[in-house]
Parts: C-alpha cells; sequence; structure tokens
C-alpha cells in the first residue's frame, strides 16, 4: 500500500465540526426535545449526510463514509470505569463507535465485506493485519454521544461516559502500529444546567494516566449553561 495523507481530512473535519455545532445548537434550543441518546446519533447521521462531502462514495458502487455502530478493531471488556482491550482470541465480543466517518482512501481499496467491519476474521485479514504504519487512518472521525437525562448522574452514567473515553483513546495508534481512527470525540449532552465539571474532569484525568495517547481526543459537556471541551 502506498504512503499516502488521508483523502479530504480537512473538509471532512470541517464538515463533522459543523454538524456537531448545529446538533448542539439544537439541543441547547430545547434539551427535553431528545428523550434517548439514539435520537441524538440519529440527528447527528443525518446532518452529516445532508453535507456533499459525505455523499456516496461512486467509486465503491456507493458505499456510504458516514457509519453508525461501527465495531471496534479490537475485542474488548468493560466494568465500572474500566475498559480493556483483549487479544483477538479472547471469549469476548468486541465493542462499537456510535458514529465513524470512513476514510475514501480505504473504501477504494478494500472489499465492502471487509469496511463493513461485521466479520471480524475478514476485517482483520484484509484490512488491519494488512496496514502498515504509514498507511492513512481506516477512520478519519470517530464519534460517541451520551444523552445525562438525570439531575444527579449516577456512578453507571459516569461508567458509560468513561467506557466511551478510553475506548477512543485505544483505537488512535493499535499495536501494529497503524492508526486506525485519527479524530475523536466524546459529546455528553445533560438536559440538567448543572454541568458536573468536577466529576467530568476526574473521570478525563484518570482516563489520561492509563497510558494511552490523549492526542485527536475531545471531550464535550453541553448542558443548558453552555459546552465545555476538554482535550
Amino acid at each position: 500500500m502506498s504512503k499516502r495523507a488521508s483523502t479530504g481530512e480537512a473538509s471532512t473535519l470541517k464538515a463533522c465540526t459543523a454538524a456537531i455545532g448545529q446538533l448542539t445548537e439544537a439541543f441547547m434550543r430545547d434539551p427535553s426535545a431528545f428523550s434517548k441518546q439514539a435520537e441524538l446519533c440519529s440527528n447527528l447521521s443525518s446532518l452529516l449526510l445532508k453535507n456533499p462531502t459525505f455523499a456516496l462514495h461512486e467509486a465503491s458502487g456507493g458505499t456510504s463514509l458516514v457509519r453508525q455502530e461501527y465495531p471496534t478493531p479490537f475485542k474488548c471488556q468493560v466494568g465500572d470505569l474500566r475498559f480493556e482491550m483483549l487479544e483477538d482470541e479472547a471469549r469476548a465480543q468486541r465493542g462499537s463507535y456510535d458514529l465513524v466517518v470512513l476514510n475514501p482512501w480505504w473504501v477504494d481499496k478494500a472489499s465492502p465485506k471487509a469496511l463493513r467491519n461485521d466479520d471480524f476474521a475478514v476485517f482483520r485479514k484484509e484490512i488491519r493485519d494488512k496496514a502498515q504504519p504509514e498507511d492513512p487512518p481506516l477512520c478519519l472521525v470517530g464519534i460517541e454521544v451520551h444523552l445525562v437525562r438525570t439531575q444527579r448522574p449516577r456512578l453507571a452514567d459516569y461508567s458509560r461516559i468513561g467506557h466511551a473515553y478510553r475506548k477512543l483513546l485505544l483505537s488512535g495508534t493499535l499495536s501494529n502500529g497503524w492508526r486506525f481512527l485519527d479524530h475523536r470525540y466524546v459529546l455528553v449532552y445533560s438536559q440538567h444546567s448543572q454541568p458536573h465539571e468536577a466529576k467530568w474532569r476526574e473521570l478525563v484525568q484518570a482516563s489520561w494516566q492509563c497510558d494511552v495517547d490523549p492526542r485527536n481526543v475531545r471531550l464535550a459537556w453541553t448542558s443548558p449553561q453552555g459546552t465545555r471541551w476538554s482535550g
């Protein structure tokens, strides 16, 4: 595979930033309009798909660059505030990202079945284990979305956010030196005015201390008071 920069990275990031901004504005106008986390994800996906940057990729026979519930390139195990990457042979399942934007460079080269990533063996053989450190990432952008509806979030709420954040941290550069997922976002939307910033920052700091690279990972907590970014 040739050494090439990620195709359309600048336009992809610009489009994603715009879509996230639109979703955040809609939430700020009426936080109660979203009753389920899935509604936020679907809304964000629709906003992205309306952008010409993410039109169907004609060269690959109509493969959409925007994917929801995209599987991780590794098996994993979660518990409390932990998220651990496991060996391929482990008796465990893979996780998934709420939304990713695929790199057209890979869409042009990999088979549709490998790109779907639902068959772990095919994905490993044709993409993950074949990739070289100098190859562009498969996913230009990965996004996790969370809705906090309670005024006082429980430990379980923070635990889910922690799982998503560490999952993205571990999804940057894999053990073979190849960068699987580049720009990563955790978007937390709270329907209550208290942003719980102290707990949120404690969560982020704990994740950074787990010997992973926080490069290109950003976390935003949006409440009726506004949006606070970290990373």
